[in-house]
């Protein structure tokens, strides 16, 4: 389906891109046996190789028997399977082990992939209450950790930081990490230097070039580029793309009214564009029947941001209404917003987000779209246009 959404479509309509495809779970092994959450993929421009979340299930890859939720990454598929995606495929590894592939004591979860438009990723950082990965972490406290895909090595991130270090966001190029602890933002270096704070606050996000860092505080979105911290306005669940041109577009879900057409009571999707002197120079109702009408009513949720979304790129959004949830997308150059998935309100779409290019996405369901995932909740994944094979 293309063109502009008036109303909520029925539970039948069309949707744009493929069916989403089930990647939580092992083919070979049947339905998996716990739940699945908190999606990531990487930025790499339009390929988007990898997508990474955490599972309570046991049979995803062979030899896990720690007890204890892990991190597992998905290589699409190659070839054109990788954007049909018909049927379940690719490859799928556990990331949570230590340089030694030993298996993790604690529970480990929340990943952030790197990537960006220009290079390809092959980091992944997450959280662990493990006490066994890599030197210098000895107790349960939860810390924040990277592993190289490529030279198979996890080293600790949040080295010397007392607190609970939590909800990791890797830059696109596997220089920094930023997350969050007793507090605070801080930001460290993948390979090495004690973390830096930042300022107080939680749930950051780095944009994938590196250029800025999103994060809330009291109610309210704050970024940082160029040394300056500013107020981006009221809300929470932000994501920053790049500098484009002197100015970082930001998303992010408010139950403030900040435009006109913003006509729900509920929660909704926003756009500002920041300049680095600290202005926000446009503020864009994203969850609307179209660019400038009125609000899609209901409550909807940020799904991420577009390395480029001033104009030309693209805001990815959930919307719950009437008993059900929809998953959108903003096309910012054309004004449409197209319609990519849709569940019952008993298996609701959640933790959303999104590409570099909005090529693909990644979310939550326990509903049944293709895969067999027994009824747990589980991670989708679909292409929905311009995707590049691998």
């Amino acid at each position: 389906m293309t063109g502009l959404l008036a109303a909520a479509p029925s539970a039948d309509a069309a949707i744009f891109g493929t069916n989403p495809l089930a990647i939580s779970l092992n083919p070979g092994a049947g339905a998996p046996n716990g739940p699945s959450a908190h999606p990531a993929v990487s930025g790499d421009n339009r390929k988007t190789r990898y997508a990474a979340f955490d599972s309570a299930a046991t049979n995803l890859v062979a030899g896990d028997s720690n007890g204890q939720p892990d991190v597992f990454v998905w290589s699409r598929p190659r070839g054109a399977a990788g954007l049909r995606l018909t049927a379940p495929g690719g490859t799928l590894r556990r990331a949570s082990v230590s340089s030694s592939g030993a298996q993790a004591n604690g529970a480990s979860t929340n990943p952030s992939l790197d990537g960006s438009t220009r290079t390809t990723g092959h980091c992944v950082a997450f959280q662990s209450t493990a006490s066994n990965l890599a030197a210098g972490d000895g107790d349960a406290t939860p810390d924040i950790f990277v592993r190289d895909l490529r030279a198979n090595r996890t080293r600790l991130i949040s080295r010397g930081i007392g607190p609970a270090a939590e909800h990791p966001s890797i830059d696109g190029r596997c220089q920094r990490v930023a997350f969050e602890a007793g507090g605070s933002v801080y930001t460290a270096a993948v390979r090495g230097g004690p973390p830096r704070r930042v300022a107080a606050g939680a749930h950051p996000d780095y944009a994938l070039d590196g250029s800025a860092l999103v994060w809330e505080h009291g109610g309210n979105v704050l970024i940082r580029r160029k040394g300056h911290t500013d107020v981006v306005g009221p809300g929470a669940n932000a994501t920053v793309g790049d500098n484009d041109s002197g100015k970082w577009a930001v998303s992010f879900d408010t139950t403030a009214r900040l435009a006109r057409n913003d006509t729900s009571a509920g929660r909704d999707v926003y756009q500002r564009l920041m300049r680095a002197d600290g202005r926000a120079f446009e503020t864009d109702l994203i969850s609307a029947t179209r660019r400038g009408g009125s609000s899609l009513g209901g409550n909807s949720f940020n799904g991420g941001i577009t390395a480029y979304a001033g104009t030309r790129g693209i805001v990815v959004f959930v919307n719950h209404r009437g008993g059900a949830s929809d998953l959108y997308y903003r096309n910012n150059h054309s004004g449409n917003i197209d319609d990519l998935a849709h569940a019952p309100g008993a298996a609701p779409i959640a933790n959303v987000v999104t590409s570099a290019r909005a090529n693909f996405v990644a979310f939550t369901s326990t509903a049944g779209f293709v895969g067999d995932t027994g009824g747990q909740q589980a991670v989708f994944f679909k292409h929905l246009v311009d995707g590049e094979t691998i």
